[in-house]
């Protein structure tokens, strides 16, 4: 073979190679929307394109959070099975400042932004709780009592148409860490912990009914009660209403939360709009890390041992008392 032809199939060869590095540089681009982004088959009229959604997360956010839970008051003077507890309301709103946390990192030589799995959220609140609880009658025996005395009795004691309710309202200041990265483009998921410090604003405590309480002195056999004049040295009185319960609350109550839910984006592929609102519907539960309600001896004008306290509140009393509530809550999230 002559070197003439020889150069010419060399030309020929370098030439193709050359073409088909050219196809192959410019055969797939890529094209997207403000929403959508995918890779192109220039070879086929761009008619082979498999796009997907890009993955936009607001680094900053303005969060707007209405919730409604079942609060369950754990104190043990209502462990009595005589109560009658009713269900309760608990609502709370909030405004929060959300943050989410991102990484810059190299890709194709480029320096990106990429959205981490973790987001902060702090702000302001208001907080009302309502419960209440009650029994139409009771009867109670302290049996072998010894009176202020020291004489021994059999005291009886019998109540009617007993009602206790607390509302309270709180200034919130919440604090969470959140799981989940929250688009602007599709639904997502979230888990949420988080602290609530409450500062007590605002409180309205109700005990109502009426008792009649009696003794049975064994060593004289002989009763003693208030219907010929009440005796109020012993504690003896007849149909005395129930009103101004003791009480202590709390000035300041730390929560602890855990939530989870979904987000729903107000985007649209078609219109290739990324969302700058954002709904938000999550389950929640909440504890009182600290207590309601404090401690309260047990006042000298009642009889100790009695399943029921004459002068303070049974729902806020004894021991003290700690919440826990489940509920649900919607938010709307604006988009900065």
């Amino acid at each position: 073979m002559s070197k003439n032809k020889k150069n010419k199939i060399m030309k020929k060869i370098i030439l193709t190679l050359l073409f088909l590095c050219t196809i192959s540089v410019f055969a797939q681009v890529e094209v997207g929307t403000n929403i959508l982004t995918g890779v192109a088959d220039t070879t086929r009229s761009y008619q082979n394109v498999d796009f997907k959604l890009r993955v936009i997360v607001p680094k900053n956010a303005i969060v707007f959070n209405l919730g409604y839970n079942i609060p369950i008051l754990q104190n043990a003077l209502l462990k009595q099975d005589f109560w009658d507890k009713k269900i309760g309301t608990g609502i709370d709103f909030s405004v929060n400042f959300r943050h989410h946390f991102q990484n810059k990192v190299i890709e194709n030589e480029k320096v990106i932004t990429k959205p981490t799995l973790f987001a902060i959220e702090a702000g302001l609140g208001v907080s009302y709780l309502h419960k209440s609880c009650g029994f139409i009658e009771f009867s109670n025996t302290l049996s072998n009592y010894t009176d202020v005395d020291k004489n021994l009795c059999d005291v009886k004691l019998k109540y009617d148409n007993v009602k206790e309710s607390f509302s309270l309202t709180y200034l919130d200041i919440p604090v969470s860490m959140e799981i989940g990265k929250l688009s602007q483009i599709k639904i997502s998921g979230f888990l949420k912990l988080g602290v609530k410090a409450s500062v007590l604003i605002s409180k309205k405590v109700i005990q109502e009914g009426s008792y009649t309480s009696s003794g049975y002195y064994l060593d004289w056999d002989c009763p003693i009660h208030g219907d010929r004049g009440d005796i109020p040295e012993l504690g003896y009185y007849t149909n005395k209403s129930l009103k101004d319960p003791e009480y202590n609350l709390s000035p300041f109550v730390l929560w602890g939360s855990i939530s989870g839910g979904v987000n729903f984006p107000f985007s649209s592929i078609e219109k290739n709009r990324i969302a700058t609102w954002i709904l938000r519907v999550s389950a929640k539960l909440d504890y009182s890390l600290t207590p309601v309600s404090k401690k309260l001896n047990i006042s000298e004008l009642d009889f100790e041992g009695a399943k029921f306290r004459l002068h303070q509140s049974n729902m806020l009393g004894g021991n003290g008392s700690r919440i826990f509530s489940a509920g649900i809550s919607v938010g709307l999230i604006y988009c900065l």
